[in-house]
């Protein structure tokens, strides 16, 4: 089975910690706002088994991120990312009310 290497991009960071520190702050819930990054985390990471089994998005919204752009869902998140050869490069972590169906 193909292995992946997952990277996240800088602007795909900010969008983490942007939403991690909303839940911490706005929320005053930092115990929720761990467990939610530690989660978040695994499931970005679990691409590297399955990143190209999922289909290139046929949405506008996504493919702005790339011709190849793809997504997963975490809870109420989209992750978008592209696959490069065996690199898997997360490029936005959005609110999925966010893209139009």
């Amino acid at each position: 089975m193909k292995k992946y290497v997952v990277r996240i991009s800088a602007t795909a960071q900010n969008d983490i910690f942007e939403i991690v520190d909303y839940i911490s702050e706005i929320y005053k819930a930092p115990r929720t706002a761990e467990k939610y990054l530690i989660e978040l985390y695994d499931t970005i990471f679990s691409l590297e088994n399955f990143a190209e089994s999922i289909a290139v998005s046929d949405k506008a919204d996504i493919l702005k991120f790339g011709l190849n752009a793809r997504t997963i869902v975490f809870k109420k998140l989209i992750i978008v990312y592209t696959v490069h050869s065996n690199t898997v490069l997360v490029k936005a972590v959005i609110s999925g009310a966010l893209i139009k169906s």
